[in-house]
């Protein structure tokens, strides 16, 4: 049975990986297979950066037998800055039950409007929760272009 809590220090690798093998396995969905490499490349080529997003926001991991397989950060508190499941753990509403716990904690934190910028393989779950769309916007990382989705919930 799948479980949530709160982000431990000891499971900051298990998180590295966890990204890259969600891109891994299900990137190629939505992307070409050099974005996929570029895009799974983050936590180890931007490790400062990654490190800092899940140490100084509020990170949720969800387990299974206590070995995490899924987890969600927001940082800032207005902003779901990441979301990523295990590929052999995707389709059981891991994301949606982990987007509830940091939409809880944002009201917790006084945030009445909560955004994100989407994937094109995370937006229709974004949508499902009820966010809506803002803006698309292009981004460039390592020579390849990537398309993102600016998305906000009002969470009064």
């Amino acid at each position: 049975m799948y479980s949530s809590r709160d982000y431990q220090e000891t499971d900051f690798s298990s998180l590295e990986l966890i990204y890259h093998d969600a891109v891994m396995g299900q990137g190629r969905r939505g992307y070409s297979d050099e974005q996929v490499q570029v895009w799974a490349a983050f936590p180890y080529q931007f490790r400062d950066d990654f490190s800092r997003l899940v140490r100084t926001g509020y990170t949720r991991v969800m387990t299974l037998h206590n070995i995490p397989v899924a987890f969600a950060t927001l940082s800032p508190d207005h902003c779901l800055a990441l979301i990523y499941v295990l590929a052999e753990h995707s389709g059981r509403g891991l994301a949606g039950r982990l987007c509830a716990d940091i939409e809880q904690e944002a009201r917790r934190r006084g945030v009445h409007c909560l955004t994100t910028d989407a994937s094109v393989l995370s937006r229709p779950m974004f949508e499902q929760r009820g966010f809506r769309l803002l803006d698309q916007q292009e981004v460039h990382k390592a020579g390849m272009s990537f398309t993102r989705f600016i998305m906000e919930k009002k969470l009064d």
